[in-house]
């Protein structure tokens, strides 16, 4: 075998091979410690974006039990509210509004106000309060709908940007950024009638007192009249002409004496004698005695529906009955050409509801608001006090009595009594 001489550059090739593969390992030792590196920075990294995105879905699921929590409130305020942005979308329309304004979601969300809305809709522009950007002062509307009207209080109030998403320094060089237009209505058609009946209570009590007052006044002299004018016809038996005359001043005392016995009777408050009284039955006990009065007009046709086959009602059977008989014979009275005649009885929650409808001549709209004020009547020989003894006798059974009535089209009498048990 024949011997092989390494030369010189042989071996420097094989040093700079060897430096070249410790370089190499070197390096890669390097890469794998980089590596190394990069693997821990990335799970930290991930871990932190898992813990961020862990964080994220809190705050989502916060943000979403919020939203639904002051979106349940919202629903739930009797108030109506409406918010309108500053583009004069409408982004709030809760459910009081709706049952308010009578007017579907979908027809106002989200849509632009001026859409959907006339621009003086409640009571004032608002394409001029945007333009001033100012809050109003309360406004009352009344809104008509199906016969029926309701009446509101609107207050509108620009929202400004909550003071915590700004630094002290910013709130203390200019005013907040307005947010949009809050509108607030509260309906106040009940607070109103309510409002309505006291007062309407207060000055039957001063006319009540007042009554009282004057027909004491009137009754003394009373007697003296009547005892002077019989006095006279018996003094003047031979003279028949001016008998008569003092026959008439005494009758004429007579019927004064029992118009203040009206009065005073008015004026005195009810003691009232309650039993359980069944109002069906006695509907069917006034019935025979309607029908029986001179007043009677065959051409009424009379009918009475109830829901149930007995209404118990701790009443006190007289008066009630009294007050019943005088507004059939007021319907009566209505119908000179006859027509139909009828009383209904049915039972809501603890109310006991009797309705009595005629269609008869009917009450002028002006006249309304007065009849059942005592002394007040539209009849030649009537002297106002039927329906405001009506009156007395149903608020004395802690009850309610409402009219509605149309001229030529007829009236209803709609009389609530709480179901005591």
């Amino acid at each position: 075998m024949d011997h092989v001489e390494f030369t010189p550059t042989v071996i420097e090739k094989e040093d700079e091979l060897k430096l070249a593969l410790k370089q190499f390992f070197l390096e890669t030792q390097r890469l794998e410690n980089s590596y190394q590196g990069l693997q821990e920075r990335f799970k930290s990294i991930q871990s932190n974006l898992q813990e961020s995105h862990t964080r994220f879905d809190g705050k989502l699921i916060e943000l979403s039990f919020t939203s639904n929590y002051l979106q349940t409130i919202l629903q739930q305020i009797s108030q109506g509210i409406i918010f309108i942005d500053l583009q004069g979308m409408i982004t709030t329309y809760n459910a009081a509004a709706q049952n308010i304004l009578q007017l579907p979601e979908q027809s106002l969300l989200f849509h632009h106000f001026s859409q959907c809305l006339r621009d003086d809709f409640f009571g004032f522009s608002l394409q001029q309060v945007f333009a001033a950007q100012k809050n109003v002062a309360t406004s009352w509307i009344t809104l008509k709908a199906d016969g029926k009207e309701t009446e509101l209080e609107v207050e509108a109030i620009f929202i400004a940007m909550s003071q915590q998403n700004y630094s002290q320094s910013f709130r203390q060089q200019q005013a907040l950024p307005i947010q949009g237009l809050l509108l607030l209505m509260h309906d106040v058609t009940k607070m109103r009638h309510l409002q309505f009946v006291a007062n309407r209570n207060d000055r039957l009590k001063e006319l009540g007192a007042m009554s009282a007052k004057l027909a004491h006044e009137i009754r003394n002299p009373l007697g003296g009249i009547k005892g002077f004018a019989t006095i006279l016809k018996d003094e003047l038996h031979d003279r028949k002409d001016l008998q008569q005359m003092a026959i008439h001043i005494a009758q004429g005392a007579d019927d004064l004496n029992q118009f203040v016995n009206h009065i005073l009777t008015y004026s005195r408050p009810c003691h009232l004698q309650l039993e359980i009284v069944d109002v069906v039955y006695l509907m069917s006990e006034i019935e025979l005695l309607l029908r029986a009065d001179s007043l009677w007009n065959a051409k009424i046709n009379f009918s009475i529906e109830s829901s149930c086959a007995q209404l118990l009602l701790r009443i006190d059977p007289l008066l009630f009955k009294s007050a019943i008989l005088n507004l059939l014979v007021n319907a009566i009275q209505a119908m000179p050409e006859g027509g139909q005649l009828n009383i209904r009885l049915w039972q809501h929650e603890t109310w006991a509801i009797i309705e009595i409808e005629d269609t008869g001549i009917g009450i002028e709209s002006e006249h309304l608001s007065n009849v059942f004020s005592p002394f007040f009547t539209t009849k030649p020989s009537g002297n106002g006090l039927g329906l405001a003894e009506v009156y007395k006798t149903i608020q004395a059974h802690d009850g309610f009595i409402d009219v509605q009535s149309a001229q030529n089209q007829g009236t209803k009498f709609t009389i609530k009594i709480p179901m005591n048990p």
